[in-house]
Parts: structure tokens; sequence; C-alpha cells
């Protein structure tokens, strides 16, 4: 029981790196970019069964977000407007230049079900 806990845990700790490295990785390309983020867009994607979302600079996709963000799975937003108001959220840090993950905290406050 103890050692399923503790690969439960070693994978979230895993996965929150990876998280950040691509959130950084993400964070250097857009300000390299010539043109800022004024550009973007937020595209609603239908998945089976629900939605997902991509942000998209220049006619380019940055970010596929097939699924929410932040938990554990391959959930996808119930409704568009969930996807809506969560890729709202990321476009936002992008254009202040903050991280755009998206944490379990932040869907809760905007009442996002998953």
């Amino acid at each position: 029981m103890i050692s399923g806990y503790l690969d439960q845990e070693k994978q979230r700790t895993i996965m929150t790196k990876i998280s950040v490295a691509l959130s950084l990785m993400l964070v250097f390309m857009l300000t390299g970019c010539e043109k800022k983020t004024k550009d973007m867009e937020v595209r609603i994607t239908a998945q089976h069964p629900g939605y997902g979302y991509q942000i998209i600079n220049n006619n380019k996709i940055i970010i596929n977000q097939p699924f929410i963000p932040a938990i554990q799975g391959e959930k996808t937003f119930t409704n568009e407007a969930d996807a809506q108001k969560t890729a709202q959220l990321v476009l936002s840090k992008i254009h202040h230049y903050s991280l755009p993950g998206i944490s379990v905290h932040e869907l809760d406050s905007m009442n996002i079900r998953y």
C-alpha cells in the first residue's frame, strides 16, 4: 500500500517537473517571437466526448490542450464555456509573460467541472 502511494507521488513530482519545463520553454519561445502576443487567439476544439482548446499565434498552434490541465488522467471539458474560460486564463497569463500553467485551485475558482 505504501509503495503504491510513493509511486503515485513520484509520478506527480515527475509530471510537475515536466509541466514546469514545458511552460518555461513556451515562455522563452513566445518572448523570442517578433510579433508579440497581441495576435494570439483561442480556438475551442471538439474532442470525444467533450471539448479542448488551442492557443494560436500567427496561424500556428502553440498550445494544443485536448484535456483539462492540472488534473490526473485524460478528461475533456464537459462544455465549451469551461474550455473557453480556461483558455482565456492561459492567454491572459501569456500576455502578462507569466507561466501559462493551470492549477487545480484555478480550475476550482472558475467552477470548472472535472
